[in-house]
């Protein structure tokens, strides 16, 4: 939805100057100038890459940047950032001190890169 009124809003200048400049001779009717932008909204629209899954870079980020991962932010974040870097999931999991840390992290293990510092 956003992004449908991003594109809206893009194309919105253009129809109302167009409306403005628009002869009341013009073969083209207003409803089908707004119509054509509407439409031409809905094209930029389905032209638009959709976005990847948001990745985030254990050994780079802030504890801030967890807040998407739900029981992720503050405590296991921190403790995430104080044992880091690693190089990958496994040596991550190795580095916490209890089974429910690891099942946590495991949720969104394809989510996570581990680039170096």
């Amino acid at each position: 939805v956003i992004t449908l009124i991003a594109a809206f809003m893009m194309i919105m200048p253009e129809l109302v100057t167009g409306l403005h400049r628009l002869p009341p001779s013009s073969s083209m009717t207003r409803r089908a100038l707004v119509t054509g932008g509407v439409t031409t909204a809905a094209g930029v629209l389905a032209a638009s890459p959709q976005p990847a899954i948001a990745l985030i870079d254990i050994n780079n980020s802030a504890a801030g940047d967890f807040k998407r991962y739900p029981g992720l932010f503050p405590t296991i974040a921190s403790k995430v950032i104080a044992k880091g870097p690693f190089k990958n999931a496994q040596e991550m999991y190795a580095a916490m001190e209890n089974d429910a840390i690891v099942e946590r992290l495991k949720q969104y293990e394809k989510e996570f890169t581990f680039n170096p510092r």
